[in-house]
């Protein structure tokens, strides 16, 4: 009796330690619009997205191209799933063109919504870039290394709720100060920026509830 008291409580224990950490209950989402990353402009007076990072992300230089990178690298992870729809960047411009002469004055996550609606989906998942920056040097010896931040956000289109958030800030390190990072750089090299901005998108997308159960 002892033996099966012990088996059923150590059973009770592996179920709870097995529990994913994050218990939010997430809604159930048919389709999610894709909208290409924006950058953070020079000079950009902080926003409803960029404060709801603060303290999380440190922003820097933002390189021309690294919207666009970065979009081209979330599409490629999310081609064929039907239940994502990954909106062309010139048809967000013109979506973004459209609700901002609408809803002046309105917040970022109202007008997100409001493109949600437009495309007839159930939520929208949107990026924003706030460093990206090359390395200087080689992958063997660099003068700085490459640095890369960005965050993802999921707008509910029914109530413009932000319903998931995700972030990614990261300096490439030598191992030597952190060997914990290699599984994140994947290799003994100092990374190009767009070599650590896929491995942070990787690991931001490891958490991502609608990817994991699509």
């Amino acid at each position: 009796m002892k033996k099966l008291l012990g088996l059923f409580f150590l059973v009770l224990l592996m179920v709870a330690c097995g529990k994913p950490r994050d218990l939010t209950i997430y809604p159930p989402l048919e389709k999610i619009a894709v909208l290409p990353f924006e950058p953070i402009c020079p000079g950009q007076k902080e926003d409803e997205i960029t404060c709801a990072f603060a303290g999380k992300i440190v922003p820097g230089e933002v390189a021309t191209e690294a919207a666009s990178i970065l979009t081209e690298l979330l599409y490629q992870k999310l081609s064929g799933n039907p239940r994502f729809i990954l909106v062309p960047e010139d048809k967000a411009l013109r979506l973004w063109a459209e609700v901002l002469s609408e809803y002046t004055g309105a917040s970022a996550y109202k007008l997100i919504a409001e493109i949600g609606k437009r495309l007839g989906v159930d939520a929208v998942l949107y990026g924003k870039v706030f460093r990206y920056r090359e390395r200087e040097g080689t992958g063997f010896a660099v003068v700085r290394p490459a640095s890369v931040a960005f965050a993802l956000i999921l707008v509910r289109v029914s109530d413009g709720r932000v319903i998931w958030r995700g972030w990614f800030d990261e300096t490439q390190k030598p191992l030597s100060e952190n060997v914990l990072s290699l599984k994140l750089y994947g290799k003994i090299r100092w990374l190009t920026a767009k070599e650590l901005a896929e491995r942070g998108l990787e690991k931001v997308l490891e958490e991502f509830p609608y990817l994991k159960s699509s």
